[in-house]
């Protein structure tokens, strides 16, 4: 999955997901932008222009420039196999039944819930230390030194 854990915690999407006509559009989005975003990587890893790749595509440099834009959802299986092969890279579909993938969400959504509760524990902690300290250091400067006596003053 690629979307960022924390913003899926933020978010709420095992809880959204359940909802159909938003997994639906959801992971419409999700899949176009993978797909716009791997080529992109991709070419530019291979150290390609989106002219080269349109010549060993055999497709225009606009067809390229489209399919690289997240909004795009009109190319063909046959396209990004071609773009593939191009890239030297897989090409690799699969469908996923929703309830592992509400699954995956619940399973990170709750492990970050776990993370950030041990990270507001330990900054808390850290505080408490801290706030301790400074008492400690505001009472032996209001207290006299056990090494001082009357008659040295």
């Amino acid at each position: 999955m690629s979307i960022p854990l924390i913003t899926s915690i933020k978010l709420n999407l095992s809880k959204k997901l359940k909802d159909k006509a938003f997994r639906h559009i959801f992971f419409r989005g999700q899949t176009q932008d993978t797909i716009a975003m791997s080529i992109v990587y991709l070419r530019k890893m291979r150290g390609k222009r989106q002219s080269d790749l349109a010549i060993e595509t055999g497709m225009k440099q606009s067809a390229i420039s489209r399919i690289e834009q997240a909004e795009y959802s009109g190319w063909s299986l046959s396209t990004l196999w071609r773009v593939a092969e191009a890239l030297d890279a897989r090409l690799n579909v699969t469908f996923e039944p929703i309830e592992e993938v509400i699954r995956y969400y619940q399973e990170k959504e709750s492990e970050n819930y776990q993370l950030e509760q041990k990270a507001l524990v330990s900054k808390a902690g850290a505080l408490m230390e801290d706030i301790s300290m400074d008492r400690i250091a505001e009472k032996a400067a209001n207290e006299e030194s056990p090494f001082y006596t009357a008659s040295e003053g």
